[in-house]
């Protein structure tokens, strides 16, 4: 039920696109059709109308209009890789298990972070439980991720899951990093698949790349500006072969746009529009 301080008749409130019932939400997370219904998870604050305590939201639905809000799917673990907030990241099918992959952080400033692993066995997938020896085994670059490591992309590809995340080196460039894996718990990395041409202190955010048609796509999440990077290629061995560029959105009205295919084989993208409104005004509304 939403917070007793929220007006439901307040006209700034969407009802067509999804939100939670109340506090924070941002990045849409672990997007996934699960035996036929659609799930949605999303960076999400239940304690307040703010950023912080990043804990991933839930909801269903059976058309990706009408959605139904189920319980708090992943919440940060006290002394564990994700004490300080489960952030984003994404769902595969491993033969019948769903298994999100996320990124775990900790530290003062959120400046540890690391890839973690939970399973769900539940037709809802509304219990999940969290790998005992989390985080994932994997080498992390330190001159690639000085800047950070995080939003791990995870898909299928030629008989190995494959991850795409997003890093940057201060003073250096946003990169898009390529890993890979037999099993999703032990990730070899592989190269730089994709950096930027601008210097700066920034992180590519919540990287997708999936192939479309003959072609295969590259999307990035632009700090500095808030907005989208596309990029559309050829993949050709664990290279990415950008061809044409363009960009969606501008001045942060959409963001952290993650994709997935659902069982009719469309190719599906949820996206974050960000708020315009003064912090105080999230806070007094109960909503953000």
């Amino acid at each position: 039920m939403p917070a007793d301080n929220i007006r439901l008749d307040d006209p700034l409130r969407p009802h067509f696109h999804f939100l939670p019932p109340q506090n924070w939400m941002n990045d849409p997370n672990g997007l996934i059709q699960w035996h036929g219904r659609y799930h949605l998870f999303y960076q999400h604050n239940p304690h307040a109308a703010v950023w912080g305590d990043i804990h991933w939201g839930h909801a269903v639905s059976d058309d990706l209009v009408h959605w139904e809000h189920l319980p708090i799917a992943l919440a940060p673990t006290p002394n564990s890789p994700d004490a300080r907030g489960v952030w984003s990241g994404c769902i595969v099918d491993n033969n019948g298990i769903a298994t999100a992959i996320y990124t775990g952080v900790t530290g003062d400033q959120h400046q540890k972070q690391v890839v973690c692993i939970a399973t769900s066995t539940n037709e809802n997938l509304v219990t999940w439980e969290k790998h005992a020896q989390n985080p994932v085994q994997m080498e992390i670059p330190a001159h690639l991720t000085s800047a950070g490591f995080r939003d791990p992309y995870v898909w299928w590809h030629e008989g190995q899951w494959k991850m795409v995340i997003g890093a940057g080196t201060r003073g250096g460039a946003e990169h898009v990093l390529l890993y890979a894996s037999d099993d999703l718990y032990q990730w070899e990395y592989i190269d730089i698949l994709f950096s930027s041409e601008n210097q700066n202190d920034y992180v590519y955010e919540c990287p997708n790349f999936f192939k479309l048609g003959n072609k295969w796509v590259l999307m990035v999440s632009v700090m500095s500006e808030s907005h989208v990077e596309v990029f559309v290629g050829l993949f050709w061995q664990n290279h990415f072969i950008p061809e044409t560029h363009t960009r969606i959105g501008k001045d942060g009205s959409f963001f952290a746009p993650l994709t997935f295919e659902d069982d009719h084989h469309r190719r599906i993208m949820i996206g974050w529009i960000r708020e315009q409104r003064p912090v105080a005004q999230h806070q007094a509304a109960g909503w953000a």
